[in-house]
């Protein structure tokens, strides 16, 4: 009997994400060991995000148009691949170039999964924001378990390994799939067209240079955790699997429960509490004179990414078209790859130049600026709404 689609996206999520805890602590160790300065790690993640997001836009629009599977299918596979090659060890310019083709597979194949998560839920007549935190829970859960056996591995076995053995499990993520239908019935092929300038304006528009401005300060924390832990703490391979494993861990009930709570008191009131936490996990790291505070720090990741994650999920599907849905979402996951762009090589460049510690404290100051903007930009829609809900107003 065919799984559920929610349920295969449960476990698409979960397989992807297992492969990711197994590599993403050891993405800037892998370029590091290749040959790169921290100036040209940022670098390397710069050109990575910046062909990442044009691919996840120009699929996703390919997938309002021809459906979300097939995309998904194909796109999971090319990160299986490069990641394959990955795990074989080459020179710089052919790392870089391997890497980048990783992150445009998998930065596609999580467009093309939140898209037809939402898609799926919408026929399931689930909500979005408790619905998709759900499926995305799938995600930590492979998380948590992939960087704490990726420690080991790497201890083991070396670096490649990890590389390999996140090859075979994102391959056998896309063989979940093959047997999943369409949810989403596509009437219009037309309208599906969408030009992405007509979903830079107004509120769509907005709430993308929000997300891209938290996601210029998470990079700082992807990017230069695991280094900032070797290279000033002198954190063990397993000390750095047990910091992102907390960052997965407490992001799994909060995905749940905010998701919950912002369908009831609404996405605004939710979004701005993550957003505020943020000065104070950035602070603890760049402050803390020993390993442990910071790895217990990421404890707050609960807030900073995964209730925001899937909170600002819910929104973005509720600003545009369900036809335009896959392109808008494309666009979504090219914030992650913007933030990765200015993130990469501005904190990259800080580190150079100043320490790792300081890197992180310019960083918490910076983490203000999407604070005041969303909070400016709530300000004016209650001032709107109080004016229209007037006598005079009307």
């Amino acid at each position: 009997m065919p799984l559920s689609p929610i349920i295969v996206m449960w476990l698409w999520n979960m397989l992807y994400f297992l492969a990711m805890g197994f590599t993403a602590p050891y993405f800037p160790v892998l370029l590091e060991e290749s040959g790169l300065t921290p100036s040209q790690i940022g670098l390397a993640f710069t050109i990575s995000s910046i062909a990442s997001g044009l691919f996840s836009y120009y699929m996703g629009r390919l997938s309002d148009r021809v459906g979300r599977l097939k995309i998904l299918i194909s796109t999971t596979l090319l990160a299986s691949i490069s990641f394959m090659l990955l795990s074989v060890g080459f020179n710089p310019m052919i790392t870089v170039a391997l890497f980048t083709l990783g992150m445009m597979g998998g930065g596609a194949a999580n467009a093309l999964f939140t898209a037809f998560s939402i898609d799926a839920l919408e026929h399931a007549g689930l909500s979005r924001g408790i619905g998709f935190g759900r499926i995305r829970v799938g995600g930590n859960i492979g998380f948590i378990i992939g960087t704490l056996s990726g420690g080991v591995l790497v201890s083991a076995m070396g670096l490649g390994s990890i590389f390999f053995a996140a090859a075979i499990v994102i391959f056998v993520s896309a063989l979940s799939c093959i047997e999943v239908e369409e949810v989403r019935m596509i009437e219009n092929r037309g309208e599906a067209s969408v030009k992405a300038s007509s979903l830079l304006r107004g509120s769509p528009g907005i709430f993308l240079i929000i997300v891209t401005l938290v996601m210029v300060v998470n990079s700082a924390i992807m990017n230069f955790l695991s280094l900032h832990l070797i290279n000033t703490h002198g954190a063990s391979a397993l000390e750095i699997s047990v910091a992102f494993a907390l960052m997965a861990l407490s992001d799994t009930p909060a995905m749940i429960y905010l998701g919950k709570l912002s369908d009831r008191i609404g996405r605004a009131p939710v979004l701005l509490l993550c957003l505020a936490v943020w000065p104070l996990r950035l602070t603890i790291i760049g402050l803390s004179p020993d390993r442990l505070s910071i790895i217990l720090a990421q404890a707050l990741s609960s807030f900073t990414f995964g209730g925001f994650f899937v909170v600002s999920i819910a929104q973005a599907s509720e600003l545009v078209s369900e036809s335009a849905r896959g392109a808008y979402m494309g666009l979504y996951s090219a914030t992650f790859s913007m933030g990765g762009v200015i993130g990469g090589y501005l904190w990259g460049s800080l580190a150079e130049a100043t320490s790792y510690a300081s890197m992180f404290l310019y960083t918490a100051i910076f983490s203000l600026v999407p604070i005041a903007l969303s909070g400016l930009i709530l300000m004016k829609q209650r001032r709107v709404e109080v004016y229209s809900a007037s006598p005079t107003g009307s």
